[in-house]
């Protein structure tokens, strides 16, 4: 079947928006990689994609055929750039706020166990779900990259919140390291002075119980002494 100029346009021109998103994806894995890295497996995905659209462009009868590649070659390559992004961002989001403990989080940033941090974990189930359908070879078929987009502008929206929030986690934080710091002091003052008065009271209590010993002993062993001459003769 022969297929016009403006037919293989206008095909072209319903992958653009594909097109779009999966650049886009790969340019945010490649900004968001903590080692600046280039990732060969989507750029590879793009290269056969653009192979496709050029046999489609040559072989007119084998449009429609070449153009589909072209969009599952496409779709491949969003997958693979998505993967990467959703595990450098999801890594970015844990590290930065590994630092604080849960209640320092809770208190000032509710949203990140509230919203954050359970759509974390179902992005990490939906990239389960790609890697096993890329290592069935059945990605292409029936769902596009193009329903997975939004997740990847919702990462890049956590990651922007994360950021935004970090200064006031930093400033509570160090406030409440502050406050426990005077509170130990305090307690380590308040520890030594228990000790002192208890020094004290130890000493005050033994020296009045060694004096009574005294005391008793003293009196005890008077008791006990040899009558006197003058005793004897009185009697």
């Amino acid at each position: 079947m022969s297929v016009t100029s403006d037919e293989y346009f206008k095909k072209v021109m319903e992958l653009f928006s594909l097109y779009e998103k999966v650049k886009l994806c790969i340019i945010y894995a490649e900004n968001f990689d903590p080692k600046d890295e280039l990732y060969i497996a989507p750029v590879n995905q793009l290269r056969s994609s653009l192979d496709h659209f050029f046999k489609a462009a040559a072989h007119p009868d084998d449009m429609i055929y070449e153009l589909n590649e072209a969009r599952e070659h496409l779709d491949r390559a969003g997958y693979d750039a998505f993967e990467i992004l959703a595990s450098n961002l999801g890594k970015s989001i844990i590290d930065k706020l590994s630092v604080y403990p849960t209640d320092v989080i809770t208190t000032n940033f509710p949203d990140y166990y509230q919203i954050i941090k359970p759509k974390l974990i179902e992005v990490r189930a939906n990239l389960a779900k790609i890697r096993k359908r890329k290592k069935n070879s059945t990605i292409g078929s029936n769902d596009s990259f193009s329903s997975y987009f939004d997740q990847v502008l919702l990462l890049l929206e956590f990651n922007k919140n994360v950021d935004f929030n970090i200064p006031s986690l930093e400033e509570y934080y160090q406030k409440k390291l502050a406050e426990e710091a005077i509170k130990k002091e305090e307690e380590r003052r308040i520890r030594k002075r228990e000790r002192i008065f208890n020094f004290f009271v130890i000493g005050i209590v033994s020296a009045v119980i060694g004096g009574i010993m005294v005391f008793f002993a003293t009196t005890y062993f008077n008791s006990k002494k040899e009558p006197t001459k003058t005793e004897i003769i009185g009697k």
